[in-house]
């Protein structure tokens, strides 16, 4: 009796061990996925399928499923977040201008990347900025939006002018006064200017480094950046120098079909500007005008740009990570190779320093001018990019700025000062600050 219980225990445990290896095998033998939510197909879904591909290769047990989310991506976010991390992805894109919102309203929501071993200062330090918090930093950097003014060479020639002498660093002052020679002898405006977009005043004042909130998140509209940003604007219009359209469909005929001899965008316009063929060789692209008599100012700014984000709700952190690392912040020949195959692909600059040594950053482009390299030149100026720190009441801002520059154009507001005064009341009623 006794030696018959002993033989089945023995049996028992036998079998049960061999279920439980054989459970650890089938475990460790199934695949594994990451859900990457994003909403450009053509640009930054583009870009992570690449990433997919290069970690697949050593990775081939891993499954990684990139979802388009075209419509409010952050409103689904932040409706996962609100409901205890339901329905997340593991990975996500934010834009960059909205991500301190996230991060001081939702505590948490992210997982601390520094502190999983990504070194944030491979990467443009403008980038880094708006996904720190303290000694945390949340993010893993995308795309650069390093902007310049774009300058039609031949519209420069009928005016009688060089383009070669434009080919330059030059402040608002110097291209005021383009403007206004090319207007005389053609006629034509030097800048086409959305009426209905932010982008233009923001640009400049980025440039200079200038903040639009204090360190306690107040509002700062009375800065001198701002103040002569504004006066800049105004002056061009008064001179005819601005073509104005309104809404992009409309900017973008004015510039693509010779109503305007420029514009000032970041390097993603270039995809724009090449849907015209029969422009070739006639862009130049110069640094962002320096904007004169506020210290610091720089030849340099941005104009969008996102970056992916580990939410804490993943199941799959390490993995998560993992992904992130060895791709977006690898310096392997094949991590490298992926940045420079999506700038060729996508027009996607990324800002991983490391990655600029890309036979795409450095080549010459038959399009522009003189077979411009302009990859070379928006990876060098993208070092320089002032940084911006947006807080989570930039929306607010930028609309109640937005609407007074409008009161201006058209005529309804005078002054820089009325500008100031207009928008500081707006956002004021907007937000009770």
């Amino acid at each position: 009796m006794k030696k018959g219980l002993v033989l089945f225990l023995a049996v028992l445990m036998i079998a049960v061990s061999f279920m439980s290896c054989s459970n650890k095998e089938a475990k460790a033998g199934a695949p594994q996925k990451l859900t990457v939510w994003c909403w450009d197909p053509n640009f930054n879904g583009y870009s992570m399928g690449k990433a997919v591909e290069v970690y697949q290769a050593s990775h081939p047990d891993v499954e990684i499923e990139i979802v388009d989310v075209p419509d409010n991506i952050e409103g689904k976010i932040e409706a996962g977040l609100q409901a205890g991390g339901a329905g997340l992805p593991d990975i996500s894109l934010f834009q960059d201008y909205i991500i301190e919102k996230f991060v001081q309203n939702y505590p948490g929501a992210f997982v601390d990347l520094k502190a999983e071993g990504i070194d944030h200062s491979q990467f443009a330090q403008y980038k880094v900025a708006p996904m720190t918090d303290g000694d945390k930093i949340y993010g893993i950097p995308f795309d650069t939006g390093s902007t310049g003014l774009f300058l039609r060479t031949d519209i420069i020639s009928a005016a009688g002018l060089n383009p070669d002498d434009y080919q330059k660093s030059m402040t608002w002052s110097e291209v005021i006064a383009l403007g206004e020679k090319v207007k005389a002898a053609t006629g034509m405006p030097l800048i086409a200017y959305d009426n209905t977009s932010f982008d233009f005043l923001r640009i400049m004042v980025q440039s200079t480094g200038t903040q639009f909130f204090d360190n306690s998140g107040n509002v700062m509209y009375d800065t001198p950046a701002v103040k002569k940003s504004l006066a800049y604007i105004k002056e061009m219009d008064d001179k005819g120098i601005l073509f104005m359209a309104e809404g992009w469909n409309n900017w973008v005929a004015a510039f693509n079909n010779d109503q305007s001899a420029g514009l000032m965008n970041a390097l993603w316009i270039i995809g724009t500007l090449k849907s015209k063929p029969e422009n070739a060789g006639k862009w130049m692209v110069v640094p962002t005008p320096i904007v004169e008599g506020v210290a610091n100012a720089q030849a340099a700014s941005n104009n969008g740009g996102s970056s992916w984000y580990v939410l804490s709700a993943t199941k799959n952190k390490d993995l998560a990570v993992d992904f992130l690392k060895s791709t977006w912040a690898g310096t392997t020949p094949e991590a490298l190779g992926f940045y420079n195959e999506i700038l060729k692909g996508a027009g996607a600059m990324g800002t991983f320093l490391p990655s600029r040594s890309g036979s795409n950053y450095t080549a010459k482009d038959e399009f522009f001018y003189k077979s411009q390299a302009v990859y070379k030149d928006f990876s060098a100026w993208m070092e320089k990019v002032p940084v911006l720190y947006y807080t989570p009441n930039y929306t607010a801002m930028r609309t109640a700025l937005g609407n007074a520059m409008q009161g201006m154009l058209s005529g309804n507001i005078t002054t820089v000062d009325g500008v100031i005064d207009a928008a500081a009341a707006e956002y004021k009623q907007t937000t009770g600050n």
